[in-house]
């Protein structure tokens, strides 16, 4: 009988109960459809090395051959000391040539590798008297074939690639690579969901024959093709659900008119500037611009490095919105942010007049508002007085209601959850638009933006619904920061920093000390406590210390920052509480303690906390805990001391941690990318982008007969289907 894709995965002949159960707690296989998704991580190639005359002694290689026989002797040590077992086994390859392996005290090895194994060894060639050896080489297990039962060339798959699986000690790559076999050869031709004018477009193959080839590949270009249509199907499937969300969202609804308009408060503030804007907030002054006219909502993502003054162009577009007699809301994550953007709004407003006479009303709405100012500003926003609103989450309760309103800004959007946005764009009221005079829903214009650069690739695919600005340029005058890692090894250097920041004091300028605890605990890391009291009483009794973490009150660190800001204190210890929203331009010295525990994204925006004026700052980076550093996070802090650029850093991260950390910020619902790899295909993820885009401007609900099998893969793939999908807000 013909398997089926969405069969159980126990009707793979071989999978009983207790495999199936393995591989559903292993991988989270239920059904044959799971267990051919479980995509090779690698091949081997069994032809590749046919005669050990090529192989260079004394250089790594990786030879793949049947093993033959076993031999084990003891020998004592020359000190007398507890005997050795040395275990060997004979290899032989595809061509007969025959090498050893060699294994000391793991007498083990001949129960795993019996004779008949087919497996490649890794390690450095050696010649022993006339035979060439590995000894204590890396293993990996690819078949097993009785002696008498097949050649070896059979055996090894002669000039076949051979696929490695991820794989469990219990559940090997050889046993999944044996059930994917019996899978496939047991499975049904799998129906094609691309159409033939999509799939000859992009030169790909069909399903059927690229699921079998990415598994059994006759050779590299066979894989390739494979893996070039299983990538296209994943990100396709993901593109179209973000447009059919975006359309969904659109259908039945109307933008407003928000744009720009010569000569009025927007035009007034550019003309205001004491600086020339960059080229690149010229140009998103341009593409927002156009969002802004147009009859369905602005759905744009702004992003930008530390300091590329995305502030400024939502101040621009906020002030559209004002230019038509509608307010604007910007929405943080935190009260520190919040408050740092009011007093960014109200210092870049103050030469139109701001909150005197005529001039525009900004207002900032925080859980920490008094009542009684609180009770005002509801007042004034509902009767239109209020132009501009800042505020953290205190924005969604129930009693905060608009006149009118036109522009939702959400800054730092992935601190936020889906319904949080949602409810803050959902302020505009339906009897607002009727009276003025909206017979259909009306949803005000959405900027949300983001200081954590993020990978163009990600960009397009996470928010693949959104039109996306970059700001790619910082202000003239802008220095990059000089970055410097100290390992445990340079510990000494301590006292050469402690000198300089109060170097820096004296000169007028501050520091912040970061740690990624807030008092001891279990993690042996820096606290921000206990250094704040070291730092003061033992390194700058001379200097003011401040210390600012989460569990204050939020007018305690109010007035220590207030401090620091005034040059009151000269040195911040806190936690990542300052990741982001506090702009002090004197500052010019950050120092990370423990840095290895932080991400890149972490350590960058820490980072830009410095820099922000116009004398040369610096940035120490502190490994701690340990002598010796993981590779991955010595990786990561030689990638942020070698480079300011946030975007260069966002593609390492994403090149270290691969898609599946980073997706964990994604919407819910999400399909999962098993074979894309972000970095590797962003031709593939924009190719994609724009073939969704052109389906569904022609088929908004995918109902054409065309694409039936299109929607049915998509609300396959989607999680909960795209109708659960569709409920859900981007912007």
């Amino acid at each position: 009988m013909s398997l089926h894709l969405d069969a159980p995965v126990t009707a793979v002949p071989g999978i009983g109960p207790k495999a199936a159960s393995a591989l559903d707690q292993a991988f989270g296989m239920a059904t044959v459809r799971d267990l051919l998704e479980h995509y090779p991580r690698r091949y081997h190639d069994a032809g590749e090395v046919l005669d050990l005359a090529e192989v260079r002694v004394d250089e790594p290689a990786t030879l793949i051959g049947r093993v033959l026989d076993w031999s084990s002797r003891r020998t004592r040590t020359r000190r007398g000391g507890r005997p050795l077992t040395i275990t060997e086994a004979q290899v032989r390859q595809a061509s007969g040539a025959i090498f050893t392996v060699t294994f000391f005290n793991q007498p083990w090895r001949q129960r795993a590798l019996r004779p008949g194994t087919v497996a490649a060894f890794s390690g450095k060639v050696e010649r022993f008297r006339s035979q060439l050896k590995l000894s204590s080489p890396d293993v990996q297990v690819l078949g097993h074939a009785g002696l008498d039962e097949l050649s070896d060339a059979q055996a090894l798959g002669h000039q076949r690639l051979l696929a490695v699986y991820p794989a469990t000690e219990a559940l090997p790559s050889w046993r999944l690579a044996d059930w994917v076999d019996a899978a496939l050869s047991e499975l049904a031709p799998v129906p094609e969901w691309l159409p033939d004018s999509l799939r000859a477009a992009h030169g790909l193959l069909g399903l059927d024959e690229a699921l079998r080839a990415i598994h059994q590949p006759e050779d590299r270009a066979a894989a390739d093709a494979a893996r070039a249509r299983l990538v296209f199907d994943e990100l396709l499937s993901l593109q179209l659900g973000l447009q059919w969300r975006r359309a969904h969202l659109e259908s039945g609804t109307t933008g407003l008119d928000n744009a720009p308009v010569t000569g009025g408060i927007a035009d007034r503030f550019l003309l205001s500037l004491p600086f020339e804007p960059t080229g690149a907030q010229l140009r998103a002054f341009t593409e927002l611009g156009e969002d802004l006219g147009r009859s369905w909502p602005m759905h744009r993502l702004l992003q930008g490095d530390v300091g590329a003054g995305k502030t400024l162009v939502a101040v621009w577009a906020m002030l559209c919105a004002v230019d038509h007699g509608r307010q604007a809301a910007l929405m943080a994550p935190t009260e520190v942010l919040a408050e740092q953007h009011h007093r960014t709004l109200t210092s870049l407003l103050a030469p139109l007049g701001v909150n005197v006479l005529d001039g525009l009303r900004v207002e900032l709405l925080t859980a920490s508002t008094p009542a009684s100012q609180r009770r005002r500003i509801l007042g004034e926003l509902l009767t239109g007085h209020v132009d501009l609103v800042v505020g953290t989450h205190a924005l969604l309760e129930e009693g905060v209601r608009f006149a009118d309103l036109g522009l939702v800004v959400v800054d730092e959007q992935h601190r936020f959850g889906v319904s949080q946005r949602v409810a803050l764009k959902e302020k505009r009221t339906a009897e607002v638009d009727q009276r003025h005079g909206h017979d259909r829903p009306v949803l005000p214009d959405v900027l949300v933006m983001t200081a954590t650069p993020i990978p163009r690739s990600l960009a397009l695919t996470l928010y693949g619904d959104l039109d996306v600005t970059v700001l790619d340029e910082l202000p003239p005058g802008r220095e990059p920061v000089r970055t410097q890692l100290i390992t445990p090894a340079d510990a000494h250097r301590r006292d050469a920093l402690y000198a300089f920041v109060r170097e820096q004091a004296r000169a007028g300028h501050r520091a912040f000390v970061v740690c990624p605890l807030v008092e001891e605990g279990e993690v042996p890391a820096a606290n921000a406590v206990d250094e704040h009291r070291r730092l003061q009483t033992e390194v700058w009794p001379d200097l003011t210390v401040e210390l600012v973490h989460g569990r204050m009150r939020a007018d305690d660190k109010d007035a220590a920052m207030a401090r620091l800001r005034r040059g009151e204190a000269q040195v911040l210890v806190s936690t990542t509480v300052i990741e982001v929203g506090l702009d002090v331009p004197e500052a010019t010295v950050m120092v990370i303690e423990d840095a290895e525990r932080f991400g890149i994204s972490q350590l960058h925006q820490l980072r830009g906390r410095v820099g922000r004026g116009h004398e040369r700052s610096y940035c120490v980076l502190f490994a701690g805990w340990s002598s010796e550093l993981a590779d991955e996070a010595l990786e990561r802090l030689e990638a942020v001391a070698a480079t300011t650029d946030g975007f260069e850093l966002a593609e390492t991260d994403l090149g270290i941690r691969g898609e599946g950390q980073l997706f964990g910020r994604r919407q819910s619902g999400l399909p999962d990318l098993k074979l894309a790899r972000l970095r590797h295909d962003q031709k593939v993820v924009a190719r994609t982008r724009e073939a969704a885009r052109r389906v569904i401007d022609d088929d908004p609900d995918l109902e054409l007969e065309q694409h039936a099998a299109m929607r049915a893969e998509v609300l396959r793939r989607y999680e909960g289907g795209l109708d659960a999908f569709t409920a859900l807000e981007t912007g």
